[in-house]
């Protein structure tokens, strides 16, 4: 063999490669990589979606003072609050103005928002939702009629909602209206809305003036 072709021949026996072992490892974590990141896309974390309701939220309050001020009617930010209705129960938020002072009817201007799924309002007692009965009471909707109330929108019973009104000057009670993650169960007693984590919250502080700030995360709320 000439030295030349010897050269060659020892070069390629030192040219590092990769095994059938290593490559196959790149490919399965290639495609665990890949899992994770499509998981990811298609169920974003619960911060995201909370963060979305968030701006929901303040959105439709911003919107629902407008329609007061325009109407120069009352005006509330409607949520629901049938517990038969899991699809709908603190989950379904409408605007709609009084017809006429004092008159209880109620009319709506197109239809209603959902919060993303699996994001609930968090009632003024939430103790008495079914499936959480320890959750901290100072950990709630303050900014929420105390009581969910029957009413009648556009000329027919639409059902219990709780709400927050404005005046036709834009001014509001104040509060705070809370945002968490849950889930629905069923059990022998029938279906439960469970929240998971009071540490887990987002929200809106309503002033009196109908202005609204931000509350990013569980500190902003009384303890």
């Amino acid at each position: 063999m000439a030295p030349h072709d010897q050269f060659i021949s020892l070069e390629r026996r030192t040219v590092p490669a990769f095994t059938l072992i290593e490559l196959l490892v790149v490919v399965a974590l290639i495609a665990v990589l890949a899992g994770v990141l499509g998981l990811a896309l298609r169920h974003p974390g619960e911060a995201v979606v909370l963060q979305a309701a968030q701006g929901t939220l303040a959105s439709l309050c911003s919107a629902t003072r407008g329609r007061a001020a325009i109407t120069r009617q009352n005006a509330r930010l409607v949520v629901a609050a049938d517990p038969a209705d899991p699809e709908c129960h603190l989950r379904y938020l409408q605007i709609v103005h009084e017809e006429a002072a004092g008159s209880g009817q109620w009319r709506a201007e197109g239809g209603g928002v959902f919060l993303p799924r699996g994001v609930y309002l968090v009632p003024p007692s939430p103790a008495a939702v079914p499936g959480n009965p320890t959750w901290p009471v100072s950990r709630r909707s303050t900014a929420l009629s105390s009581a969910a109330q029957a009413m009648t929108i556009n000329g027919a019973a639409a059902g219990l909602f709780y709400y927050v009104q404005f005046t036709s000057r834009g001014t509001t009670g104040g509060g705070n209206l809370v945002l968490t993650v849950g889930r629905t169960t069923s059990g022998p007693s029938g279906t439960a809305l469970e929240f998971d984590n009071p540490d887990n919250l987002r929200g809106v502080l309503l002033r009196s003036s109908g202005a609204c700030t931000l509350l990013n995360d569980a500190g902003a709320f009384a303890p």
